[in-house]
């Protein structure tokens, strides 16, 4: 959209003409530049009545006719500040309705819910008014909520971030726009041109003695560590500004890089995330943490009590630990080492089985319900032509020693896989076939009294099989279905 300047001061003869003009282009082509608004848009503009809102809701009001925009604004008195509060509220009001903007208006007890909260006032303000724009957003039926954000509150919101410790997420400070509906038209201008375009225009306004303490963290920023930087620098606000403008960019883009490639190497199902674990160690280390903290978004919507160190865990176990390796992270989320993939969890790791050793008749049948898992053994006629399968196999009668039966495995069990000369521990069979750890106890084992002679639907033993001199064959089958081949199919662990 064009905006004449000389148009606006044509309709302004009676201001500083250069000054106000020149603001309100500049604010126009920031909300252009960020497609703040749209043509009928309604926009909630917050009003506490302080400098910086009175200014917002003046511009506003001045370019509504350029964007086609309808305007109402909301006000939350804290209750913190008594009667000053109060006379707040009602300057607000008087300003609205002087303007002919719709007021709505709310007053909390902020102290108190901060208290029941476990919060500071600051941030339980910040959450009560958000949460009251929302409401008045849905009452009126509009698309936007404006708030006063400006450059130097962009610098003191960097600044707190770079002192907490942030990465460029909090290097980007306040976006323009934020869920879709949030927008912050003066993040281009000062505190600085705002108090200059209130005294161009004769705006009055409210000022909140508490902005001078020093017991909040952002005043003392405010107050103290900007006042010392622009020793160093006089445009240290503007430096820091324009690094938040180039952190966001830069942040926008990895953001959607690393989305895109999420969506091409991962599985999700609301309470679990695996990650092809080949595609993720082929990233560099800066992408690799951003796939982590998605994968743990995917099963918990924010990311409270996982830190950087955390984070750097996962990775380093990625790397350089054993398939199997876990680690446990806060809200109850386990990151598993797979075979070819990362696994983020909210489910149990393991369901227990209690032991079981059941006899196995021949002819037979047996259930074993807590598995769903089913073997029947038959004497077959030695002329049938044997059809091995995972789920089938043959063995020779005669070298059965004792009764036949169906157990769980136990630690040191051995037995000889089919083509094998030695024996092989089961765990190591288990590895080489890539079964995860917390499905090994749910494969039942057929056994004789001296041997494993099947690992059932996967393995049968060497010295069992049929041979020249077989007389008498049973065959067994079976609806076990353990060939595993991880979430991403056979290939998965390459």
């Amino acid at each position: 959209m064009v905006y004449n300047v000389n148009i606006l001061i044509r309709t302004h003869p009676l201001r500083i003409l250069g000054q106000v003009a020149l603001m309100l282009e500049k604010v126009k082509d920031y909300i252009e530049k960020h497609r703040m608004l749209s043509k009928g848009d309604k926009v909630v503009a917050g009003l506490s009545g302080g400098a910086d809102s009175v200014a917002l809701l003046h511009i506003l009001k001045e370019l509504k006719g350029v964007f086609g925009i309808e305007i109402v604004a909301a006000h939350v008195n804290h209750g913190l500040r008594g009667e000053e509060a109060d006379e707040d509220e009602e300057f607000a009001r008087a300003l609205c309705e002087k303007w002919g903007i719709g007021f709505y208006h709310k007053k909390a007890d902020v102290r108190g819910l901060a208290a029941a909260w476990r919060k500071s006032e600051e941030e339980t303000g910040r959450i009560v008014r958000y949460e009251f724009f929302k409401e008045v957003l849905s009452q009126t039926g509009a698309a936007r909520i404006a708030t006063a954000h400006h450059k130097n509150d962009q610098a003191e919101t960097i600044l707190h971030n770079i002192i907490r410790g942030t990465g460029l997420e909090g290097l980007s400070g306040i976006k323009p726009v934020r869920d879709g509906c949030f927008i912050r038209p003066l993040l281009c201008v000062s505190r600085r041109e705002i108090e200059d375009y209130l005294k161009a225009e004769g705006l009055t306004y409210r000022t909140d003695a508490t902005n001078a303490q020093l017991d909040y963290t952002r005043n003392r920023i405010r107050n103290l560590l900007i006042p010392a930087l622009e020793e160093y620098n006089p445009s240290v606000v503007d430096s820091i500004a324009r690094l938040g403008s180039l952190a966001l960019e830069e942040n926008e883009f990895m953001t959607g890089y690393s989305e895109g490639l999420f969506e091409k190497c991962s599985v999700a199902d609301g309470q679990q995330v695996d990650i092809k674990l080949d595609g993720f160690l082929s990233c560099h280390r800066a992408v690799q943490r951003r796939l982590v903290r998605l994968a743990m978004q995917e099963i918990k919507s924010d990311l409270d009590g996982i830190s950087y160190v955390h984070i750097e865990d996962i990775i380093d176990m990625a790397a350089a630990s054993r398939t199997g390796s876990r680690l446990m992270l806060p809200a109850g989320i386990h990151v598993i080492k797979g075979y070819g993939y990362l696994r983020f969890t909210c489910k149990p790791l393991e369901q227990k089985h209690e032991y079981f050793e059941v006899p196995l008749p021949v002819p037979g049948r047996v259930e074993l319900d807590g598995l769903g898992v089913t073997v029947t053994a038959e004497v077959v006629d030695s002329r049938e032509r044997p059809v091995y399968s995972g789920d089938c196999i043959y063995i020779d009668a005669g070298k059965v020693r004792g009764s036949l039966r169906l157990r769980q495995r136990r630690d040191g069990d051995r037995f000889k896989p089919l083509g094998m000369n030695g024996t092989k521990k089961l765990k190591d069979f288990f590895i080489d076939r890539k079964i995860p750890v917390e499905r090994r106890d749910s494969i039942p084992l057929l056994a004789d009294e001296d041997n494993i002679i099947w690992v059932v639907g996967l393995q049968m033993n060497e010295d069992y099989k049929l041979t020249a001199a077989t007389e008498k064959i049973i065959r067994f089958r079976t609806n076990a279905e353990v060939s595993y081949a991880g979430p991403f199919g056979k290939d998965s662990d390459r």
